[in-house]
Protein backbone atom coordinates (compact mmCIF):
# COMPACT_ATOMS: atom_id res chain seq x y z
CA UNK A 1 0.00 0.00 0.00
CA UNK A 2 1.23 3.41 -0.38
CA UNK A 3 -0.27 6.72 1.33
CA UNK A 4 -0.13 10.24 -0.15
CA UNK A 5 -0.94 12.60 2.51
CA UNK A 6 -1.59 15.53 0.53
CA UNK A 7 -3.33 16.02 -3.26
CA UNK A 8 -5.46 18.61 -4.62
CA UNK A 9 -7.76 17.03 -6.52
CA UNK A 10 -10.71 18.33 -5.36
CA UNK A 11 -9.81 21.45 -6.62
CA UNK A 12 -9.15 20.20 -9.52
CA UNK A 13 -12.48 18.59 -10.13
CA UNK A 14 -14.05 21.91 -9.34
CA UNK A 15 -12.03 23.59 -11.82
CA UNK A 16 -12.33 21.19 -14.71
CA UNK A 17 -15.94 21.16 -13.66
CA UNK A 18 -16.18 24.80 -14.99
CA UNK A 19 -14.44 24.04 -18.04
CA UNK A 20 -17.22 20.95 -18.84
CA UNK A 21 -15.11 18.24 -17.83
CA UNK A 22 -17.64 15.79 -15.61
CA UNK A 23 -15.24 13.27 -14.79
CA UNK A 24 -11.99 14.40 -15.02
CA UNK A 25 -10.28 12.55 -12.44
CA UNK A 26 -11.12 8.97 -13.95
CA UNK A 27 -9.49 10.29 -16.97
CA UNK A 28 -7.29 12.56 -16.17
CA UNK A 29 -5.42 11.38 -13.18
CA UNK A 30 -6.72 8.13 -12.09
CA UNK A 31 -4.74 6.07 -14.62
CA UNK A 32 -1.53 7.93 -13.02
CA UNK A 33 -2.60 7.05 -9.66
CA UNK A 34 -2.75 3.13 -10.72
CA UNK A 35 0.60 3.34 -12.23
CA UNK A 36 2.17 5.02 -9.22
CA UNK A 37 1.14 2.07 -7.20
CA UNK A 38 -0.79 4.89 -4.72
CA UNK A 39 -3.90 3.01 -3.03
CA UNK A 40 -4.93 5.56 -0.26
CA UNK A 41 -4.73 9.15 -0.30
CA UNK A 42 -5.66 13.04 1.21
CA UNK A 43 -7.60 14.69 -1.09
CA UNK A 44 -8.48 18.50 -0.53
CA UNK A 45 -9.92 21.63 -0.90
CA UNK A 46 -7.67 24.20 -1.88
CA UNK A 47 -9.16 27.73 -2.06
CA UNK A 48 -7.19 30.74 -3.09
CA UNK A 49 -7.59 33.39 -0.28
CA UNK A 50 -7.90 36.31 -3.06
CA UNK A 51 -11.43 34.13 -3.94
CA UNK A 52 -14.75 34.66 -2.99
CA UNK A 53 -16.32 32.31 0.05
CA UNK A 54 -19.13 30.98 -2.06
CA UNK A 55 -15.58 29.01 -3.80
CA UNK A 56 -14.92 27.27 -0.88
CA UNK A 57 -18.18 25.99 0.30
CA UNK A 58 -18.57 25.06 -4.26
CA UNK A 59 -15.18 22.95 -4.39
CA UNK A 60 -16.21 21.45 -1.09
CA UNK A 61 -19.96 20.40 -2.46
CA UNK A 62 -18.34 19.19 -5.78
CA UNK A 63 -15.53 17.48 -4.54
CA UNK A 64 -17.78 15.66 -2.40
CA UNK A 65 -19.94 14.22 -4.45
CA UNK A 66 -17.41 13.93 -7.53
CA UNK A 67 -15.71 11.11 -4.44
CA UNK A 68 -19.21 9.57 -3.89
CA UNK A 69 -19.76 9.14 -7.46
CA UNK A 70 -17.00 7.26 -8.63
CA UNK A 71 -18.10 4.60 -5.59
CA UNK A 72 -16.96 2.05 -8.39
CA UNK A 73 -13.07 3.02 -7.90
CA UNK A 74 -12.88 5.28 -4.84
CA UNK A 75 -13.66 4.72 -1.16
CA UNK A 76 -14.68 7.65 1.07
CA UNK A 77 -12.75 6.64 4.45
CA UNK A 78 -14.26 8.34 7.80
CA UNK A 79 -12.19 5.60 9.48
CA UNK A 80 -9.41 3.83 10.19
CA UNK A 81 -11.32 0.63 9.53
CA UNK A 82 -12.62 2.29 6.16
CA UNK A 83 -9.46 2.52 4.88
CA UNK A 84 -8.47 -1.33 5.64
CA UNK A 85 -11.84 -1.92 3.47
CA UNK A 86 -10.55 0.27 0.58
CA UNK A 87 -7.60 -1.98 0.33
CA UNK A 88 -9.87 -5.37 0.45
CA UNK A 89 -11.99 -3.63 -2.05
CA UNK A 90 -9.25 -2.58 -4.52
CA UNK A 91 -10.85 0.70 -4.22
CA UNK A 92 -8.55 4.35 -4.12
CA UNK A 93 -9.65 5.32 -0.55
CA UNK A 94 -9.60 8.62 0.08
CA UNK A 95 -9.67 11.10 2.89
CA UNK A 96 -11.61 14.34 2.66
CA UNK A 97 -9.40 17.53 3.70
CA UNK A 98 -9.05 20.82 3.50
CA UNK A 99 -6.21 23.40 3.02
CA UNK A 100 -6.65 26.77 4.28
CA UNK A 101 -9.93 27.18 7.15
CA UNK A 102 -10.07 31.05 5.90
CA UNK A 103 -13.44 30.55 4.84
CA UNK A 104 -15.00 28.94 7.92
CA UNK A 105 -17.07 31.93 9.80
CA UNK A 106 -17.08 30.26 13.14
CA UNK A 107 -15.70 27.73 15.05
CA UNK A 108 -18.78 25.63 15.40
CA UNK A 109 -18.60 25.29 11.70
CA UNK A 110 -16.10 22.60 11.79
CA UNK A 111 -18.49 20.10 13.35
CA UNK A 112 -21.09 20.88 10.30
CA UNK A 113 -18.23 19.75 8.01
CA UNK A 114 -16.77 16.75 9.73
CA UNK A 115 -20.66 15.24 10.06
CA UNK A 116 -20.13 15.44 5.61
CA UNK A 117 -17.33 14.16 5.95
CA UNK A 118 -14.32 16.07 6.96
CA UNK A 119 -11.28 14.41 8.08
CA UNK A 120 -8.56 16.57 7.68
CA UNK A 121 -7.46 20.05 7.99
CA UNK A 122 -5.11 22.54 7.18
CA UNK A 123 -5.47 25.62 9.77
CA UNK A 124 -4.08 28.65 6.92
CA UNK A 125 -2.68 28.27 3.96
CA UNK A 126 0.32 31.13 4.17
CA UNK A 127 -2.26 34.16 4.59
CA UNK A 128 -3.15 35.26 7.78
CA UNK A 129 -6.36 34.33 8.80
CA UNK A 130 -9.29 34.42 12.42
CA UNK A 131 -7.86 31.44 13.31
CA UNK A 132 -3.76 31.24 12.54
CA UNK A 133 -0.45 32.80 10.70
CA UNK A 134 1.01 31.23 7.68
CA UNK A 135 3.93 30.48 6.55
CA UNK A 136 4.16 34.19 4.50
CA UNK A 137 3.78 35.80 8.00
CA UNK A 138 6.19 36.78 10.32
CA UNK A 139 3.62 37.90 13.48
CA UNK A 140 1.47 36.14 15.51
CA UNK A 141 -0.15 32.48 15.97
CA UNK A 142 -2.64 30.67 17.04
CA UNK A 143 -5.61 33.25 17.83
CA UNK A 144 -7.91 32.66 20.59
CA UNK A 145 -10.14 31.44 18.47
CA UNK A 146 -7.84 29.39 16.27
CA UNK A 147 -6.58 27.55 19.80
CA UNK A 148 -10.96 26.93 20.25
CA UNK A 149 -11.01 25.31 16.54
CA UNK A 150 -7.68 23.27 17.06
CA UNK A 151 -9.10 21.74 20.61
CA UNK A 152 -12.69 21.42 18.22
CA UNK A 153 -10.68 19.31 15.91
CA UNK A 154 -9.08 17.06 18.09
CA UNK A 155 -12.12 16.24 20.17
CA UNK A 156 -13.65 15.23 17.17
CA UNK A 157 -11.29 13.31 16.10
CA UNK A 158 -9.64 15.42 12.94
CA UNK A 159 -6.08 15.24 11.61
CA UNK A 160 -4.26 18.46 12.25
CA UNK A 161 -2.20 19.36 9.73
CA UNK A 162 0.64 22.20 10.48
CA UNK A 163 1.74 22.29 6.57
CA UNK A 164 1.90 26.24 5.74
CA UNK A 165 1.78 27.23 9.49
CA UNK A 166 4.58 30.06 10.38
CA UNK A 167 6.60 29.13 13.06
CA UNK A 168 4.65 30.66 15.98
CA UNK A 169 1.39 28.90 14.94
CA UNK A 170 3.62 25.38 15.06
CA UNK A 171 4.58 26.46 18.56
CA UNK A 172 1.20 26.77 19.73
CA UNK A 173 -0.43 24.15 17.97
CA UNK A 174 1.99 21.66 19.66
CA UNK A 175 1.30 23.29 22.96
CA UNK A 176 -2.81 23.07 22.28
CA UNK A 177 -2.70 19.59 21.07
CA UNK A 178 -2.51 16.23 23.39
CA UNK A 179 -2.60 13.74 20.12
CA UNK A 180 -0.47 13.12 16.96
CA UNK A 181 -0.53 15.80 14.39
CA UNK A 182 1.43 15.95 10.52
CA UNK A 183 2.91 17.76 8.75
CA UNK A 184 1.33 16.45 5.27
CA UNK A 185 3.62 18.40 2.88
CA UNK A 186 6.81 19.90 3.41
CA UNK A 187 10.74 18.83 3.64
CA UNK A 188 14.10 19.73 5.31
CA UNK A 189 15.25 22.95 5.58
CA UNK A 190 18.70 22.44 6.20
CA UNK A 191 18.71 21.15 2.83
CA UNK A 192 16.54 23.84 1.22
CA UNK A 193 15.80 26.60 2.83
CA UNK A 194 12.66 27.74 1.98
CA UNK A 195 9.89 29.13 4.39
CA UNK A 196 7.25 26.12 3.66
CA UNK A 197 10.36 23.87 4.82
CA UNK A 198 11.00 22.56 8.19
CA UNK A 199 14.07 23.17 10.72
CA UNK A 200 15.57 20.60 12.72
CA UNK A 201 13.97 21.65 15.80
CA UNK A 202 10.19 21.88 14.51
CA UNK A 203 11.05 18.01 13.26
CA UNK A 204 12.26 16.75 16.51
CA UNK A 205 9.04 18.64 18.16
CA UNK A 206 7.05 16.79 15.78
CA UNK A 207 9.03 13.40 16.82
CA UNK A 208 7.65 14.37 20.13
CA UNK A 209 4.09 14.44 19.37
CA UNK A 210 4.51 11.13 17.55
CA UNK A 211 3.99 12.76 14.54
CA UNK A 212 4.82 12.55 11.06
CA UNK A 213 5.92 14.35 8.33
CA UNK A 214 5.16 13.73 4.19
CA UNK A 215 8.63 14.92 1.81
CA UNK A 216 7.07 16.29 -0.99
CA UNK A 217 7.92 16.76 -4.62
CA UNK A 218 7.80 20.73 -5.06
CA UNK A 219 10.49 21.60 -7.08
CA UNK A 220 11.53 24.51 -5.09
CA UNK A 221 11.12 23.14 -1.59
CA UNK A 222 13.38 20.36 -2.98
CA UNK A 223 16.32 22.70 -3.64
CA UNK A 224 17.08 26.33 -4.30
CA UNK A 225 19.19 25.31 -7.46
CA UNK A 226 17.84 24.07 -10.45
CA UNK A 227 19.85 20.85 -11.44
CA UNK A 228 19.08 19.91 -7.74
CA UNK A 229 15.05 19.54 -8.78
CA UNK A 230 15.71 15.64 -8.71
CA UNK A 231 14.09 12.32 -7.86
CA UNK A 232 17.79 11.95 -5.79
CA UNK A 233 17.48 15.08 -4.37
CA UNK A 234 13.95 13.97 -3.09
CA UNK A 235 15.27 11.32 -1.66
CA UNK A 236 18.18 13.20 0.54
CA UNK A 237 14.95 14.94 1.89
CA UNK A 238 14.06 11.47 3.13
CA UNK A 239 17.06 10.63 4.02
CA UNK A 240 18.01 13.88 5.98
CA UNK A 241 14.51 13.28 8.21
CA UNK A 242 14.92 9.52 8.51
CA UNK A 243 18.84 10.33 10.72
CA UNK A 244 16.82 13.27 12.49
CA UNK A 245 14.29 12.11 14.12
CA UNK A 246 14.03 8.26 12.91
CA UNK A 247 11.78 5.94 10.07
CA UNK A 248 8.51 5.96 12.33
CA UNK A 249 8.10 10.16 11.63
CA UNK A 250 8.29 10.24 7.91
CA UNK A 251 6.23 9.69 5.00
CA UNK A 252 5.06 10.95 1.73
CA UNK A 253 2.89 14.21 0.52
CA UNK A 254 3.72 14.35 -2.42
CA UNK A 255 1.50 17.47 -3.22
CA UNK A 256 1.96 16.99 -7.12
CA UNK A 257 -0.19 20.15 -8.44
CA UNK A 258 0.71 21.22 -11.68
CA UNK A 259 -2.35 20.86 -13.01
CA UNK A 260 -3.52 23.45 -11.22
CA UNK A 261 -1.36 26.04 -13.28
CA UNK A 262 -2.71 26.85 -16.79
CA UNK A 263 -0.42 25.28 -19.70
CA UNK A 264 1.78 23.02 -17.14
CA UNK A 265 2.32 19.20 -17.69
CA UNK A 266 5.25 18.59 -14.92
CA UNK A 267 6.35 18.88 -11.80
CA UNK A 268 9.64 20.06 -13.42
CA UNK A 269 11.37 17.69 -10.92
CA UNK A 270 13.79 15.16 -12.77
CA UNK A 271 12.30 11.57 -12.70
CA UNK A 272 9.39 12.60 -10.97
CA UNK A 273 7.29 14.41 -13.84
CA UNK A 274 4.03 12.82 -12.95
CA UNK A 275 2.59 11.17 -10.04
CA UNK A 276 2.96 7.93 -11.95
CA UNK A 277 6.86 8.18 -12.27
CA UNK A 278 6.80 7.39 -7.91
CA UNK A 279 8.34 4.04 -8.33
CA UNK A 280 11.60 6.10 -8.96
CA UNK A 281 11.45 7.60 -5.62
CA UNK A 282 11.75 4.15 -4.19
CA UNK A 283 14.40 3.34 -6.44
CA UNK A 284 16.21 5.63 -4.95
CA UNK A 285 15.71 5.04 -1.49
CA UNK A 286 17.03 1.21 -2.25
CA UNK A 287 20.27 2.89 -3.53
CA UNK A 288 20.67 4.72 -0.01
CA UNK A 289 20.47 0.89 1.54
CA UNK A 290 16.48 1.40 2.84
CA UNK A 291 14.63 -2.25 3.27
CA UNK A 292 11.67 -2.51 1.67
CA UNK A 293 10.67 -2.95 5.62
CA UNK A 294 11.81 0.66 6.14
CA UNK A 295 9.71 1.50 3.13
CA UNK A 296 6.45 -0.22 4.13
CA UNK A 297 6.81 2.60 7.10
CA UNK A 298 7.41 5.64 4.72
CA UNK A 299 4.99 4.41 1.85
CA UNK A 300 2.05 4.19 4.38
CA UNK A 301 2.81 2.71 7.86
CA UNK A 302 3.92 5.94 9.65
CA UNK A 303 0.50 7.69 8.63
CA UNK A 304 -1.58 4.69 9.41
CA UNK A 305 -0.51 4.71 12.80
CA UNK A 306 -1.00 8.89 13.16
CA UNK A 307 -4.82 8.05 11.65
CA UNK A 308 -5.47 5.11 13.72
CA UNK A 309 -4.75 6.60 16.99
CA UNK A 310 -6.64 9.94 15.94
CA UNK A 311 -9.92 8.86 14.12
CA UNK A 312 -10.15 5.89 15.95
CA UNK A 313 -10.92 7.93 18.96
Amino acid sequence: MIFDAHGDILTDIYEENLKGHKDSFRTKHYPLYKKAGITHSIFVNWTNPEKKAHVFDDIFDEGIKAMHDMHDIIKVCYTYEDLLQAEKENKLGIMIGVEGLKYLKEVRDIETLYQRGLRHAIITWNEQNDYASGALIKEGGLTDKGKLLVQTMESLGMVIDLSHANPLTFDDVIDVTTKPIIVSHGNAKAICDHPRNYTDEQLLKLKEKDGVIGVCEIANFISTEEENHTVQYMAKHIDYIVKLIGINHVGLGLDVCYYLYEGRTSTNVKGFETIAELPNLFEELRKLNYSEEDMNKIKYQNFFRVIKTILDK
